[in-house]
């Protein structure tokens, strides 16, 4: 569904800056979040979209507070208290090794 409704959500002309979609479908104990990532496109997970997901479906009673993010690349378990403090929790793992250029360290353009 992300593939399909996220490019065109994400350039509604409301959205003047654009916008991320996400699409979730839950239980009580978890959540299968799908997230459109604006100027990215198709994302395989999000910290950021997860802990909002989870917020958000807690917020509207839809959910316990411990709850499990899942996507398609991995999940996360999220506990919110009764402010909506979020503590995640979830795997780590290296996806490269990455150089960067001396030149990309000095400041300013030309």
């Amino acid at each position: 569904m992300a593939r399909q409704l996220g490019p065109v959500i994400e350039r509604l002309s409301i959205f003047p800056e654009r916008t991320n979609v996400q699409f979730v479908l839950l239980d009580r104990q978890n959540l299968e979040v799908q997230i459109w990532e604006r100027g990215v496109g198709y994302t395989l997970s999000s910290r950021t979209s997860s802990c909002a997901a989870a917020a958000v479906s807690r917020k509207l009673g839809l959910v316990d507070p411990r709850v499990d993010v899942q996507m398609p690349g991995g999940v996360i378990s999220i506990k919110l208290d009764s402010d909506y403090e979020v503590l995640m929790q979830g795997p780590a793992c290296r996806v490269g090794r990455y150089w960067l250029d001396d030149e990309a360290l000095v400041g300013g353009c030309e």
